[in-house]
């Protein structure tokens, strides 16, 4: 159990998401598309603005985009934590065509011109995430802020994974600097199903 989290919290979380989530396919519509404001999906444009949407309050940061020729996936959002001089990156949503999120992952710091921070920092500045819902359209925030709440643990565990991951290239590189390879740019993922992790926090042990 992620510190701070109970499986209450969880639950409930997961509830909030997955009715979102059926609420908005009955509208006929999905998050990324509220991202977009109801414009077309183009390849490498920041959606719903260059700064995306973020919280000056709680340095909390959240922006959409696609790559082209991504065929696994619809899109992406980025999530970050703001300083006054930087940011960092916490962990990316990926989106399917259904409009349900079907993964979460870590990128290296080139990839977002980010600054490298330790797993057990970017954790805490998880738990901290938030983005009031004056910020952006309602179901659009309210998305990315159940997003850490349910899946809480998994972006944690992606931040332990993600060191590991660099502690491993060191060491099969020496005197290479990993945050600057470009070939290395997913440090860690994990597949997530909403309405499975549902079930699975529904289950009494």
């Amino acid at each position: 159990m992620s510190l701070g989290v109970s499986p209450r919290q969880t639950l409930t979380a997961l509830e909030e998401l997955v009715a979102l989530l059926e609420q908005l396919e009955r509208a006929r519509t999905s998050v990324m598309a509220l991202a977009r404001g109801g414009r077309e999906q183009e390849p490498w444009i920041l959606y719903p603005g260059e700064y995306g949407i973020f919280d000056r309050r709680t340095q909390s940061q959240f922006y959409y985009h696609a790559h082209a020729g991504a065929d696994y996936e619809a899109g992406h959002f980025h999530t970050a934590f703001l300083f006054p001089d930087h940011a960092v990156h916490l962990v990316a949503i990926s989106m399917a065509e259904s409009g349900w999120p079907q993964a979460l992952f870590t990128v290296n710091c080139w990839l977002v011109g980010d600054t490298y921070e330790p797993g057990e920092n970017l954790k805490r500045y998880a738990h901290r995430f938030y983005i009031a819902p004056r910020r952006g359209q309602a179901p659009l925030i309210r998305f990315v802020n159940l997003m850490f709440r349910a899946f809480i643990e998994e972006i944690e565990r992606l931040q332990d994974e993600k060191d590991e991951g660099l502690q491993a290239y060191r060491a099969a590189h020496p005197g290479q600097d990993p945050l600057q390879d470009r070939s290395f740019e997913i440090l860690s993922w994990v597949e997530i199903d909403v309405r499975a992790a549902l079930a699975r926090a529904s289950t009494p042990l």
